[in-house]
């Protein structure tokens, strides 16, 4: 599997606004993306800011999608994952899992992507991210 490119890190935080305001007034973020819990099911039910740092993106969130779907238990706040984006994640998924890889959440409509979460060595997780057209 060859990712396109490295598309945004995600953070659990227990103050979305406090964290958005210090990523806006120390690394000059802009909002690009808000996301309400209440406008989501399972994994989409995530308050969520998406910021743009530098040439990144930086997503809060108030749960990680797959926490929010029940697919693990609570998470603590700091690192939850990062994110590359790919072609297709349905293929990428099963060419990773016919290779032994496990997989936090299977894929997932999210909005306009499609996404699904891998765990790497020593629990690292990873988001595949397919931007649907």
């Amino acid at each position: 599997m060859e990712p396109e490119s490295f598309f945004h890190v995600a953070v659990k935080t227990d103050d979305l606004d406090a964290s958005e305001a210090f990523y806006r007034d120390h690394f000059d973020a802009e909002v690009v993306e808000r996301g309400d819990a209440g406008d989501g099911q399972g994994a989409t039910a995530v308050d969520h800011v998406a910021l743009d740092v530098a040439d990144k993106l930086v997503y809060l969130f108030d749960e990680a999608p797959y926490e929010a779907a029940g697919l693990v238990d609570s998470v603590p706040t700091g690192f939850l994952h990062f994110g590359y984006v790919v072609a297709d994640v349905g293929a990428a998924h099963e060419r990773l899992t016919a290779a032994g890889v496990g997989f936090v959440m299977e894929p997932t409509t999210f909005g306009d992507l499609k996404i699904a979460f891998l765990t790497a060595p020593s629990g690292v997780r990873i988001e595949l991210i397919e931007h649907l057209r």
